[in-house]
């Protein structure tokens, strides 16, 4: 389930600590530059999957998951940081893709 939109900065800083260990830089690091582009890759992708059914999609984006407390944030280039509450049976996949077209 969505949880209710906070401010990014607000999320940025609850989420430090998974975000430090996730892109290694500093906790204190994040807090005074907060993400960059260079933090996303167009090769990756979130679908947070609901039991459901329903599926949500964050393209140029990664998650960190906090699996006690049954907690995801989505972080994303575009579509900003999102928080999660992890109902059971609930997917929060991280998806790569290399695409190779041919013409």
């Amino acid at each position: 389930m969505i949880k209710p939109l906070r401010p990014w900065r607000d999320v940025l800083r609850d989420w430090a600590p998974e975000l430090s260990q996730r892109l290694r830089r500093s906790v204190d690091q994040i807090a005074a530059e907060g993400l960059t582009a260079y933090d996303f890759s167009p090769a990756n992708s979130v679908e947070v999957r609901q039991p459901d059914g329903s599926v949500h999609v964050f393209k140029l984006a990664f998650a960190v998951l906090r699996p006690q407390l049954r907690q995801a944030a989505v972080f994303s280039e575009h579509d900003g940081y999102v928080e999660f509450d992890l109902v059971e049976d609930a997917v929060v996949a991280e998806i790569h893709e290399d695409v190779h077209r041919q013409r």
